[in-house]
């Protein structure tokens, strides 16, 4: 995973040369899930905007006594062209429409559920997903650099690889196994 976040600044850094300006921002709600989501964008003209969204997966659950039950960790990679409406005299502000592409690795340890003789059994499982979505979403910049997006969208994942490490198909496996997925934020940053 190092090389792969190793290789994402590498790319920053290069498209960072050539763009009008650039901005990396913090994804909140992530936050509030204990899960990290850092964003950097590059604004190749007022109109346009390329991202790349790195994100990592960390959900736990505990019991009372803060035990870890189940967790499922992974990381998603989803590099974005944004598309201004308006930009009404702002660059890069406004209303936008965005294409993604979007990878998604994930794992599951310690998660158990009940089968049909009412017993309790593993039924771990791991995800790998690849596929596309658009978004719409509001993007807005103060005078002193702090930015904030907000943003929804959907998608539908051509490969979605889910495969059962402990070899029961879980009630989890089965939503994740969905081909369809939803992409969201609330990102606060700031544009250099």
């Amino acid at each position: 995973m190092k090389k792969i976040f190793l290789l994402a600044s590498l790319l920053f850094g290069t498209l960072g040369a050539q763009a009008q300006s650039v901005e990396v921002s913090l994804g909140t709600g992530a936050l509030l899930n204990s899960q990290l989501k850092l964003e950097g964008m590059y604004h190749l003209d007022d109109m346009k905007t390329v991202n790349l969204e790195m994100r990592l997966i960390n959900n736990e659950l505990t019991s009372d006594d803060e035990t870890v039950l189940a967790a499922a960790t992974g990381f998603v990679l989803s590099p974005e062209f944004i598309m201004y409406f308006d930009n009404s005299g702002d660059d890069n502000e406004g209303m936008y429409l965005g294409a993604y592409a979007r990878f998604k690795s994930m794992a599951t340890s310690g998660w158990e559920e009940i089968d049909d003789n009412l017993n309790l059994v593993a039924a771990n499982f791991t995800q790998t997903a690849l596929g596309v979505g658009l978004n719409l979403g509001w993007h807005g910049a103060l005078e002193n650099g702090i930015t904030v997006r907000v943003y929804a969208g959907a998608g539908y994942n051509a490969v979605n690889t889910i495969t059962h490490t402990d070899t029961y198909e879980s009630a989890l496996s089965l939503v994740y196994g969905v081909p369809f997925h939803v992409r969201s934020g609330i990102n606060i940053g700031y544009r250099f």
